[in-house]
C-alpha cells in the first residue's frame, strides 16, 4: 500500500506535520509565511517542498496530497486577538483570519480526500456563531462533509489545558466515526499528570512555561499561579549571581520570543496524530 500523503497550510513549526509523520503519513509539501518556522521546517522535514505565500499556491504548484492540514490564521478571531486589538470581536472577514478563503480555493483546485482544520475554540462563537456556520458552509459547498469536536491537549499526555476545535471532512465521504464519538473513554488516554511525581518542582507546573494561559509568549508575571517549593530560596539567589556573573538573560530574547511564539501557535502533536490514525484506519 503506498504511504499517504499530507500537505500542510500556515505550517507553523510543523505540529501537524510531526504528529501525521509519527501516524504514517508522508508530507510531501507545506506553506509557511514565517521566515524562521520556514527554517525549523526546512530542518525537519528536508523531503517537503516548501511555499511562501498561500495565495500564490494552488494546483499550479501543489502536487495532489491525500490530506491537507490548516491551521488557519486565528489572531482576527481569538480571545487573545481582541485583547490586543480593543475590539469586542473580530470577524472571519479579518486581514489575517479572512486567509480561510485561500484554503477553500486550494480544496477546490486539488481535491484531496480529507481537509482537518484546527483552530481556536472562540470561533465557535465569535459574531453570533456565523463565522463557524460560514466554515461548514464553505467546506458543503466544494463537496466536504464532516464532524468537528473540542479536543483539549490535556488528556494527550500534554501537561497543559489547550482547547481546540478540530474539525475533520472528506470529499463526497464522511470521516470515521470515532472522530465524533471516541472508541475508547477518555480515561483511556493517560492524562499528563499521572506520569507526574509529586511533590512537583516549581518549574514543572504548565503555569510557569513559556506557553502559560492564553498567549504563547507569556509567562505568568502576576502571581496568577503561585507554587511554594521548600528550601528554593538559594536556587534564586544562585540563578541571580549566575546571571549578573556571566552575563545570563533572565528575560526573553529575540530568538527566546521567537521560539516561544512557534510553539504557541503550533498544532500539539499528539492531537494531531490522534486525528492521523483515525483517518488512516479509514483506509484499512
Amino acid at each position: 500500500m503506498q504511504q499517504p500523503t499530507i500537505g500542510s497550510l500556515f505550517a507553523g513549526i510543523g505540529g501537524f506535520d510531526v504528529g501525521f509523520e509519527n501516524a504514517g503519513y508522508r508530507t510531501a509539501w507545506r506553506v509557511e509565511l514565517n521566515p524562521v518556522n520556514r527554517a525549523v521546517l526546512a530542518e525537519r522535514f528536508p523531503h517537503a517542498r516548501q511555499f511562501e505565500d498561500v495565495r500564490q499556491c494552488g494546483a499550479h504548484n501543489l502536487c495532489a496530497v491525500d490530506v491537507i492540514t490548516a491551521g488557519f490564521p486565528c489572531q482576527d478571531i481569538s480571545i487573545a486577538g481582541c485583547r490586543e486589538n480593543n475590539r469586542a470581536t473580530r470577524e472571519l472577514q479579518g486581514e489575517r483570519s479572512g486567509l480561510f478563503w485561500e484554503v477553500i480555493r486550494i480544496l477546490k483546485e486539488t481535491q484531496p480526500r480529507w481537509v482537518v482544520l484546527e483552530n481556536v475554540v472562540n470561533l465557535l462563537a465569535v459574531n453570533d456563531s456565523r463565522d463557524f456556520e460560514t466554515v461548514i458552509r464553505a467546506l458543503a459547498e466544494c463537496g466536504y462533509v464532516g464532524f468537528w469536536r473540542v479536543l483539549n491537549a490535556q488528556y494527550f499526555g500534554v501537561p497543559q489545558q489547550r482547547r481546540r476545535v478540530f474539525l475533520v471532512a472528506g470529499y463526497r465521504r464522511m470521516p470515521p466515526i470515532q472522530f465524533l464519538a471516541d472508541a475508547a473513554p477518555v480515561d483511556a488516554i493517560s492524562p499528563a499528570y499521572q506520569s507526574q511525581r509529586w511533590p512537583r518542582p516549581a518549574d514543572a507546573w504548565a503555569a510557569n512555561t513559556l506557553l502559560a494561559n492564553k498567549a504563547g509568549s507569556q509567562t505568568t508575571m502576576g502571581c496568577t499561579t503561585l507554587v511554594a517549593e521548600p528550601h528554593g530560596w538559594d536556587q534564586m539567589v544562585e540563578r541571580q549571581r549566575t546571571a549578573e556573573d556571566d552575563g545570563l538573560c533572565l528575560g526573553l530574547d529575540a530568538a527566546n520570543l521567537a521560539e516561544a511564539f512557534g510553539a504557541g501557535n503550533a498544532v500539539v502533536t499528539q492531537v494531531a496524530e490522534w486525528v492521523g490514525r483515525g483517518l488512516m484506519s479509514s483506509e484499512d
